[in-house]
């Protein structure tokens, strides 16, 4: 019921507003847009090819933006999914498992939950932003994103995210109030995600800055049960970027404190190569066999918990073949667990708004005999966007 009356009054709200607006001629195809895209992604996963399982995911995507005078806008983005196919039918509760919201309103609604068919719906955006001169201010379920490097966000304290999940391209929101203030040397960000108490909430400051032709920024924060001290940068070493960032987590009742540090170095070629080398350090991570490593695909992850593993590499090439054809290679190796995992893609542009993705994901381990075959995906989507 709670989540109900949320998006009415949010609904109320920019339909009054419009209406109001109409007396300065406010035009509904002028200041409102709508776009998203519909994807069929049939899947197929296995460790040994005498158990294969056949899985189905319908992934469609609305988002709607409205501008609601000069400095007002408001923003809805719901992502529905329907899930069939034999995990489903293998997994108990399935639906139950993912209709899961960690924000402070639940916005997730579990329509059908079957024992082979789920359908779930949530909203990951709903937000009204106002922005005038140099400030900027947003209220709502949006994206704050702090992180520098393409893959390991050591800064990221509000939306880290999981490389794997390859098919969220716009990731996760949280329930936050954001205030920036752009001023004549830098950029100062606050952000507010409210909690019972100050053991649930983060409440964070960043400060950017250039300087030496680099970016900088510094931020400190309240992070859930720990003190945040943190710092990132961004530039170059002749023609290649240098990204990194770093956060030291001091637990508030000096039981353990956690340092997480990531840095990249990325270079394109003059015909069209991408290649990107990225490491990752994380004091709390585990250099020995962990089950967590079995789960990691899968796991929500948090500055503090980006791998399961102390140290991390990666390494990602991709390619532009043409105008239509793109390939791209992901290879993570998580140091002491012996970990990896490669990621290979091919993405073809068939016409505009329609394209088409294959994607495997491979996962190892090293054992006794040398590394041994955890499990296989395969993934065809088909998307068409408007």
């Amino acid at each position: 019921m709670n989540k109900l009356i949320y998006l009415l009054i949010f609904f109320l709200f920019v339909k009054t507003y419009a209406q109001n607006e109409e007396k300065t001629k406010w035009k509904a195809k002028e200041n409102i847009s709508i776009d998203g895209y519909i994807k069929y992604i049939p899947s197929i996963s296995f460790q040994k090819l005498d158990i294969i399982n056949f899985d189905n995911l319908i992934h469609n995507r609305i988002n709607i933006k409205a501008f609601l005078g000069e400095n007002l806008t408001a923003k809805i983005g719901m992502r529905n999914r329907i899930f069939f196919g034999k995990t489903i039918r293998n997994t108990p509760n399935y639906g139950d498992l993912i209709a899961v919201d960690n924000g402070k309103l639940d916005l997730s609604f579990l329509i059908i939950n079957e024992k082979s068919f789920v359908m779930h719906t949530i909203f990951d955006r709903a937000y009204l932003g106002y922005s005038k001169g140099k400030w900027e201010v947003r209220v709502g379920r949006q994206r704050i994103n702090w992180g520098i490097n393409l893959a390991w966000n050591a800064n990221d304290l509000f939306n880290a995210y999981n490389i794997v999940d390859f098919d969220y391209q716009e990731k996760a929101g949280t329930d936050a109030l954001r205030i920036q203030y752009y001023a004549n040397k830098g950029t100062i960000d606050v952000a507010y995600k409210p909690g019972k108490d100050m053991n649930n909430t983060v409440l964070a400051s960043k400060y950017k800055f250039n300087k030496w032709k680099y970016d900088f920024q510094i931020l400190a924060a309240n992070y859930y049960k720990d003190i945040a001290l943190g710092a990132g940068w961004a530039g170059n070493i002749k023609k290649a970027g240098f990204k990194g960032e770093a956060t030291y987590f001091k637990d508030k009742k000096n039981t353990k404190d956690v340092t997480s540090i990531s840095t990249s170095i990325d270079y394109f070629f003059k015909k069209g190569a991408y290649l990107n080398v990225s490491a990752l350090y994380t004091s709390n991570g585990a250099e020995t066999f962990n089950t967590s490593v079995l789960s990691f695909a899968t796991n929500t992850l948090s500055a503090k918990e980006l791998m399961p593993t102390k140290y991390s590499y990666l390494v990602q090439v991709s390619k532009e073949f043409n105008p239509r054809i793109k390939g791209n290679i992901t290879s993570i190796y998580g140091q002491g667990m012996n970990l990896f995992f490669v990621m290979p893609s091919l993405d073809y542009s068939v016409k505009e708004n329609w394209d088409i993705n294959l994607t495997g994901q491979l996962f190892y381990l090293k054992q006794y005999h040398g590394f041994e075959n955890l499990n296989n995906s395969i993934f065809l989507r088909l998307q068409y966007s408007f």
